[in-house]
């Protein structure tokens, strides 16, 4: 069933309505709290972070920290990319 191009008109003035009362930008949560951000131990660079993973006895990976900015380890590796030794 097509519409007419009345009601497509007043759908669409209703949405770009909707949109210009909608916030610009909305700040994103952080998926890291803060306390395991403070217990981990923080690199500067990726090349820190990776020569520490290799050398552990367990498997490792670095990721960016969305609170500090800065590298973790973590041994989550379900779904993620593994570090050649």
């Amino acid at each position: 069933m097509a519409q007419s191009p009345m009601l497509v008109q007043e759908s669409e003035r209703r949405t770009a309505s909707r949109r210009a009362e909608m916030p610009k930008a909305v700040a994103k949560m952080p998926r890291t709290r803060l306390s395991i951000c403070v217990r981990k131990r923080r690199f500067a660079s990726q090349s820190d972070a990776i020569a520490t993973a290799l050398a552990a006895d367990i498997e490792l990976r670095p990721y960016v920290c969305d609170r500090c900015g800065q590298y973790h380890l973590t041994s989550r590796l379900k779904g993620k990319r593994r570090l050649a030794p």
